[in-house]
């Protein structure tokens, strides 16, 4: 009897890490999937030098503050912290491109190689977060 409670324990804790690891890789996808889409439109952005600073509306319009939020719920700090510094590098990206620097400027390809870096130091953050849940 013992051992089938044990068993049953064991079973429990791994559906339940499993579930808490979806849930997690669900909300992550979801504040990328909206951090991307505002990007790409502030890539497509007209100048538009009255919209410099402006950028947090697009992003609310995109829903990536909602899906911030969900994350700042259910992640640990280093993501949470990583996440919002990709934001930051996002609205840098739409302030440099509504500015009116073309594509090929410095200031355009360094905002933009920002937002990827920055991107990129999330989702390895993010998966180091899977691998500890």
């Amino acid at each position: 009897m013992v051992s089938t409670l044990v068993a049953d324990r064991i079973r429990w804790r791994r559906d339940t890490a499993e579930r808490d690891r979806d849930a997690l890789r669900t909300v992550f996808m979801e504040y990328l999937t909206a951090l991307t889409q505002a990007r790409d439109a502030f890539s497509r952005a007209e100048p538009r030098p009255e919209r410099v600073g402006k950028g947090h509306v697009v992003l609310g319009e995109h829903g990536v503050y909602a899906a911030q939020q969900q994350m700042e719920l259910v992640a640990q700090r280093p993501v949470v912290e990583r996440a919002g510094r990709a934001t930051l590098s996002v609205l840098d990206f739409h302030d440099v491109v509504v500015a009116g620097h073309e594509p090929d400027s410095v200031e355009y390809v360094r905002s933009w190689r920002a937002a990827r870096e920055a991107r990129s130091v999330l989702i390895e953050e993010m998966k180091a977060a899977l691998r500890r849940t």
